[in-house]
């Protein structure tokens, strides 16, 4: 009988593979997956003893380009926000992205078992199979794991509405106790859920006019008219933003 013989995969193969499962979580916007697999690309560089320097060479390049497509995504600096990494100094990108993840995981916590979150949820009214379906949605969006949020949103219309509300209501309340910065979070966190919803877009863009960018602002308006061009309130802030004058 015929042994197997198998190829050990080198280090440098290793990374590399692991590299694109990140780009791939990136572009399906799944962010915190994506950095949890970052973070474990960046371990396995960090604590091989058997690389040669060839094979270094080989990964260095990628690694510092995608640390620098993470931190320039939109998904990574809304969630995380204005983040510079340092090129080949990837033990301290490892030891940060862990603190990132460990706050986000107590973010996540505090908010699950946050009371008043759950009156506002009315997750009283829900049975226990819906309670879990609410919570892992405001997980999944406070997470930033688009492509499976979008799959439980599909299933469950009546729950995804709630979390929606949750989420808008947060940005509107934000808005008007003058923390801007934390409406346009939550608004955006509103259009995970709903991605289509012109309206959510006409909020963010309002909020944008208050922060003082214009371009932002007209951004989100347009997207709101692309996707409602009958949508007669957003016309009539288009043509506000595109005559202001900062």
């Amino acid at each position: 009988m015929e042994t197997m013989v198998y190829k050990e995969v080198s280090t440098a193969t290793k990374i590399m593979r692991k590299l694109d499962e990140c780009k791939n979580h990136l572009q399906l916007n799944n962010l915190f997956s994506c950095i949890v697999s970052f973070r474990e690309v960046l371990e396995i560089f960090i604590n091989s003893t058997n690389v040669s320097e060839t094979d270094k060479n080989k990964v260095v390049t990628p690694l510092n380009d995608f640390q620098q497509t993470l931190s320039n995504s939109h998904q990574f600096r809304d969630l995380y926000g204005s983040v510079a990494f340092r090129d080949n100094d990837f033990r301290t990108s490892y030891e940060f992205i862990g603190q990132l993840i460990k706050i986000k995981e107590d973010e996540i916590a505090s908010v699950l078992i946050n009371k008043e979150v759950g009156e506002i949820l009315n997750l009283g009214n829900l049975n226990e199979e819906e309670q879990q379906k609410t919570l892992m949605m405001v997980s999944l969006v406070e997470r930033g794991e688009q492509s499976v949020l979008q799959k439980l949103v599909s299933e469950n219309d009546d729950l995804a509405s709630l979390v929606l509300t949750y989420y808008n209501d947060n940005g509107i309340n934000s808005r008007a106790t003058g923390d801007i910065n934390k409406a346009i979070q939550e608004y955006k966190k509103a259009l995970s859920v709903s991605p289509y919803d012109e309206h959510l877009f006409y909020n963010l863009a309002r909020a944008c006019m208050e922060t003082g960018d214009k371009k932002s602002a007209e951004e989100n308006i347009r997207h709101a008219l692309s996707i409602n061009p009958d949508f007669t309130e957003g016309t009539k802030l288009l043509n506000y933003i595109t005559q202001w004058s900062l």
